[in-house]
């Protein structure tokens, strides 16, 4: 049984528009990303950033550039953006490895290692991060942002990717599988696993537009609570969703052993802590003086969303 959705016709409209864009730009840095890489690479390399998705974290991106920057983002901040999405990717091809969580699934079609095995998708993972960085400084080349901005934002995609972030968040989630977590050590785990990617995505959006000081900070604050409410209602798909809904194996969590909001708290109870993390994001915004109603909106679809 999946959740009602409620999100709006404005706010869906505006995500479709983006994820179009940010699928056009995906498809314009893919001959960038695996340049150099063997034959027998490319071919997993491309099925994997091809594999259709939420986008939610370039669209943060290319919104907090708008925050900053209203009007139309230049086709550089899309491909600074689908650098953070390539992140994205080398992670769910890792985490869906048989050594990982182990999922034929993901995104509706079947994973990497599924299709190519387990040896050219842990290969291809490990290829997707340079490619990222690749993508990243070419984009902010294009941008004309100076050196010294263009080395903040390599090392902030760097830092939420790396073992200050998802890798260290997935190393916790898995050495805490089979065991009982409170809600301090579960928080932990998703704002790293999770969380620090987001939040990044909205850092370099930002950071990109110029924004500094009490702005980027509220931004930034925005980006933790929102991604431990998006990390909240995935726990709560997980047991109410079903795998067409959510385009991946649903009860992963249940069946490997996993804490989870539901666990502690319950449906009702996750879902108010996920709409508690939703309110602050949003007043971070408004008390840092961020005037952002397309990054308001998102937050409400982050917490509405079915899949």
């Amino acid at each position: 049984m999946a959740l009602p959705s409620t999100v709006d016709g404005d706010t869906a409209a505006l995500l479709d528009a983006e994820r179009a864009k940010v699928n056009a730009a995906l498809a314009a840095v893919a001959d960038e990303a695996v340049e150099g890489a063997p034959a027998a690479l490319r071919d997993p390399m491309r099925y994997a950033l091809a594999t259709p998705g939420k986008r939610i974290r370039p669209v943060l991106c290319v919104s907090a550039w708008r925050a900053f920057r209203p009007g139309p983002a230049p086709d550089a901040v899309y491909h600074l953006a689908a650098a953070v999405e390539i992140v994205h990717t080398y992670s769910l091809v890792h985490d869906d490895l048989p050594c990982m969580d182990d999922d034929p699934l993901r995104r509706g079609r079947p994973t990497v290692h599924t299709v190519y095995g387990s040896a050219l998708a842990m290969l291809t993972g490990a290829a997707l991060i340079p490619a990222a960085v690749r993508v990243l400084d070419h984009a902010a080349a294009a941008l004309r942002l100076e050196a010294a901005t263009r080395g903040t934002l390599v090392v902030e995609l760097c830092r939420a990717g790396g073992a200050e972030g998802m890798v260290g968040g997935q190393f916790l989630d898995l050495e805490g599988e089979g065991h009982p977590l409170d809600a301090g050590r579960l928080e932990q785990i998703h704002r790293l696993k999770t969380g620090a990617l987001l939040a990044a995505s909205l850092r370099l959006g930002a950071l990109a537009a110029g924004a500094r000081g009490a702005a980027l900070e509220a931004v930034s604050s925005y980006g933790e609570h929102l991604g431990l409410a998006f990390q909240i209602v995935d726990d709560v798909l997980d047991v109410v969703g079903d795998d067409a809904s959510l385009g991946k194996t649903a009860g992963k969590d249940e069946s490997a052993g996993k804490t989870t909001y539901p666990a502690l708290f319950g449906i009702d109870g996750a879902q108010a802590l996920a709409a508690s993390e939703i309110a602050a994001a949003t007043r971070a915004l408004r008390d840092g003086g961020v005037r952002s109603p397309e990054l308001e909106a998102l937050a409400r679809y982050v917490l509405e969303r079915t899949h």
